[in-house]
């Protein structure tokens, strides 16, 4: 069955912690940040409004899931990069070693690290755009052509997909016009080509599929091409993918390495960061999925442990016959790295914190007179920062 995962948790102590030596080296300075956020003056908005206290979960909790899952697509090279970068943090200068204003310095770095990382997380994976829905291929006449024209008409477009909809007609091509979690087909499709309902099975499910993105592409929306790049690096630098930036950025959002054809209400959870695909060690593209509230999912999907991505049959002879390469599958890395950023979001409550914010916003629609709604701004400002990368330094 898919697995579940634990809510907003503390910290581990340093004896529980699950690192190795050089994380447990400097787990106690993150601990510390910790206790200093949950110390600070008790107010009635709760945990969900402190800001250091989900900075300093996001940092402990990222750099344990990273070494935990060091046999991943990434390897040791994103914990290693964020044991670095942590350690520079800690080199405080103009504060004498030991006294109160260095250890207050200390912990803030620290606390403003993992907000940096939670910033710049929600911003390239996170998606609040409602569902979309499926649509085929608009410029098409009332006559649809076969999907045998269809399919060699986007094998021969070399240009990468510019819009959701090319995008999507893609993805329902290489991936046989199926979600690629539940097999269902495409309801529009079936309806458009009558001869795919010829050929598959009597017994057949259908639904509404839509095109997701592995690195969100509404995120990109209504922000500047740098913007969006910055918060792209600052992840896949950390995981030593700089390079593929700039595949990510834009209109390369959707190259067939960053997307899925998935079923619309699954589509929605994976925007939400609601469930995520684990890679399965040994097994090539072969993923388990992970819901964050397993019973509520099990009546969405019903026994489905785990997956494996194949091209369509059909899409890899007409490769074969047009003697080019087929469709490349959802990238294993960028879904590792995505499954790190699901799962650090809900344990260390960054998740619930963004969901609380949005709620109350959508609930106080005028600042109040008094300043009593000032700390949904504030808030709310802070997750749209866009802070200077100073963890480094």
């Amino acid at each position: 069955m898919a697995r579940t995962t634990k809510l907003m948790s503390s910290l581990p102590i340093v004896a529980d912690v699950k690192v190795d030596h050089e994380g447990r080296s400097i787990w106690p300075y993150i601990l510390e940040a910790e206790r200093a956020a949950l110390n600070m003056a008790p107010t009635k908005l709760g945990p969900n409004y402190n800001e250091p206290l989900i900075g300093s979960r996001v940092l402990g909790f990222l750099l344990q899931d990273l070494w935990l899952h060091d046999k991943h697509s990434f390897g040791l090279i994103p914990y290693k990069n964020l044991i670095e970068h942590i350690t520079l943090a800690l080199s405080i200068s103009g504060y004498a070693v030991g006294s109160k204003e260095d250890c207050q310095a200390r912990i803030k770095k620290l606390q403003d690290m993992g907000l940096y990382y939670r910033n710049h997380l929600f911003r390239v994976f996170r998606s609040n755009r409602g569902s979309i829905p499926s649509c085929s291929d608009e410029s098409d006449p009332p006559s649809r052509p076969s999907l045998d024209v269809v399919r060699d008409r986007i094998l021969s477009d070399t240009r990468t997909p510019t819009t959701e909809g090319s995008a999507h007609a893609n993805a329902l091509m290489r991936d046989g016009y199926r979600c690629m979690l539940t097999g269902e087909y495409d309801y529009i499709s079936l309806e458009d080509h009558p001869e795919l309902e010829e050929h598959a099975p009597a017994d057949h499910e259908t639904c509404f599929a839509e095109c997701a993105h592995i690195f969100s592409e509404t995120a990109q929306e209504g922000e500047p091409k740098a913007v969006y790049a910055a918060s792209a690096l600052a992840i896949l630098e950390v995981f030593g993918l700089n390079s593929k930036v700039e595949n990510l950025v834009g209109r390369n959002v959707h190259e067939y390495f960053n997307i899925l054809t998935m079923r619309y209400d699954l589509h929605k959870l994976f925007d939400r960061l609601d469930i995520w695909l684990e890679e399965v060690i040994g097994e090539e593209n072969t993923y388990e999925i992970v819901a964050v509230k397993d019973r509520l999912f099990k009546k969405m999907i019903g026994h489905i442990e785990r997956v494996t991505f194949r091209v369509d049959p059909d899409v890899v002879a007409a490769c074969r016959a047009k003697n080019i390469d087929p469709p490349s599958l959802p990238s294993p890395s960028l879904l590792a790295i995505r499954a790190v950023c699901s799962r650090v979001a809900h344990i260390s409550g960054a998740a619930d914190h963004f969901d609380q914010i949005l709620r109350d916003l959508e609930d106080t629609p005028v600042m109040a007179e008094n300043g009593g709604s000032a700390h949904l701004l504030a808030s709310r400002l802070m997750q749209l920062s866009h802070p200077v990368d100073d963890t480094k330094a």
